[in-house]
């Protein structure tokens, strides 16, 4: 079960290894991070998914950081959670995702990480439609962190060109927020 505190960890480890303090964070730890009160069945997960959009090689810092506090490193084997080091192609969000962003900081300040918002996220999730993520879309809609109309809205936006068709997102998103 991840925390805030093991998520600020991880950030700093980060920012350690790489020499960048700022990071987008993308996935459930966003979600962890900028949350009050979510339940336990979305906390069910050891990593978070971060890279660093302004550095001048973004690929060699998220392999940096697979290697060092990634899965089945040291610092997974000994805390229990890692950094997973992603690129900007790994969550497919509307375009405009950044407009509802949240900044997150350690509260040392000496890393922080945009955040998406829920329903950013959630779409991701309804693009990738992995069993877990079905599973975290049913518990984000049920508990209200994210609100399926919402979802739908954001749906209309622009995605991106590996977002499956706007059709099928919207059948995803049916059966993510159908009772039962």
């Amino acid at each position: 079960m991840l925390r805030r505190r093991d998520i600020d960890h991880i950030l700093r480890a980060a920012a350690a290894l790489s020499g960048h303090a700022h990071f987008v964070m993308v996935g459930t730890g966003a979600v962890i991070a900028t949350v009050r009160h979510i339940p336990l069945a979305m906390m069910m997960t050891e990593e978070i998914d971060i890279y660093v959009e302004d550095a001048a090689d973004p690929e060699w810092i998220s392999d940096l950081i697979d290697a060092t506090i990634g899965r089945y490193s040291q610092f997974h084997r000994t805390f229990g959670y890692y950094g997973d080091g992603v690129s900007q192609r790994t969550a497919v969000m509307p375009l405009d995702w950044r407009s509802r962003t949240v900044e997150y900081a350690t509260p040392d300040g000496l890393a922080t990480a945009l955040c998406p918002s829920a329903e950013d996220i959630a779409i991701a999730k309804l693009c990738a439609w992995r069993e877990k993520d079905q599973a975290w879309l049913r518990e984000v809609f049920r508990s209200g962190i994210a609100k399926a109309a919402k979802v739908a809205d954001l749906l209309g936006s622009p995605l991106p060109d590996a977002a499956p068709a706007a059709d099928e997102l919207v059948r995803r998103l049916g059966v993510a927020t159908a009772p039962g």
